[in-house]
């Protein structure tokens, strides 16, 4: 009872943060240069994705190699349950259909990091150097350097734009700074206590570790990335919510990577079950479907227009049963 009352209370505070954190940072991507998609991909993404970073390091630090890669694959999967249910709840304002073809590069190099921690999982032997396995080595500079050519493209397609003043916001911009740096913190403490209560119930529940991480804590992880997309999506921001979405997606995937530093048993990649390469590759099928979205130029009606939301939301009912079942 007690980890469940833990669990729920952090997961209520990471929620009412991840509202604040959305609205400063719709503030701060119209009054600033980063734009929508800079804004999204890396300040909104990062921002409410730390949940899933205490949470996956929490998990790696006390030996649970499950419920670290669980979570840090499973927030994928959510993330874009949450995209394609937003996607057919607005499904008049047709959103794949209004966005930057920026994103596409976000969404390619998230899907050849899914790809790498995939392949990770399936072959296991993971040689470590300094306890931090060869996989984490090979995903961290990938990251790395993917994250420095989309800012660095995006600043520049947005040095090219004309922005738009939000004259309705008068709050100074220090101030939406720092208000967004607090509630950052607020989440990012937060995710420990949903990673230790999640272990608790794991091991008093007979529920397996693995379904507790993909399942249970990735999705209560992933609400402020929910919540924070709805919020920018109800502003008009459409950039902010894609971008928010596949830069989570790629914070989550370098989230395991980082706890593989706390995991003191050998590689994380190796020691997880197996059936978290099942997670990393709908991860990635996910990942493939939202890239032929960003390219698709028009559509009958709405209907044709929602059909490949449905066939996600489907798929991931599907993934809930076979991991509940496994």
């Amino acid at each position: 009872m007690l980890s469940m009352i833990i669990f729920f209370v952090t997961a209520a505070i990471s929620v009412f943060s991840a509202i604040k954190l959305s609205t400063y940072a719709d503030i701060i991507s119209k009054q600033t240069k980063l734009g929508g998609m800079l804004a999204g991909t890396l300040l909104l993404a990062v921002a409410t994705s730390l949940p899933e970073l205490t949470a996956t390091v929490s998990a790696a630090a006390i030996g649970n190699a499950d419920i670290a890669i669980g979570n840090g694959l499973g927030s994928i999967i959510f993330n874009f349950l949450v995209l394609f249910v937003l996607d057919l709840y607005f499904r008049k304002h047709k959103l794949f259909l209004r966005v930057s073809n920026n994103h596409f590069h976000t969404g390619l190099l998230s899907l050849i990091l899914g790809g790498i921690a995939g392949l990770a999982i399936y072959f296991r032997p993971d040689p470590s150097y300094m306890g931090i396995g060869l996989t984490s080595l090979i995903i961290a500079s990938v990251y790395l350097i993917g994250i420095g050519l989309i800012s660095m493209k995006q600043r520049n397609d947005k040095k090219k734009q004309a922005d738009t003043p939000e004259s309705e916001e008068s709050m100074a911009m220090r101030k939406v700074v720092a208000l967004f740096i607090a509630y950052a913190g607020i989440i990012f403490f937060s995710g420990s206590g949903l990673s230790i209560s999640g272990d608790w119930m794991a091991s008093t529940t007979g529920i397996s570790e693995t379904a507790v991480g993909t399942l249970l804590i990735a999705m209560t992880t992933s609400l402020p990335d929910a919540v924070g997309v709805y919020v920018a999506l109800k502003k008009a921001n459409i950039n902010l919510a894609i971008g928010a979405i596949l830069g989570s997606n790629l914070f989550n995937v370098f989230v395991v990577t980082v706890s593989d530093a706390f995991y003191r048993s050998g590689s994380l990649w190796s020691a997880g079950d197996v059936v978290n390469m099942w997670t990393a590759a709908v991860g990635s099928a996910l990942t493939f479907v939202v890239l032929l979205l960003l390219k698709r130029k028009r559509t009958r009606n709405t209907f044709t227009y929602s059909l490949p939301s449905l066939f996600a939301v489907a798929c991931y009912i599907l993934f809930i049963g076979f991991i509940l079942y496994y």
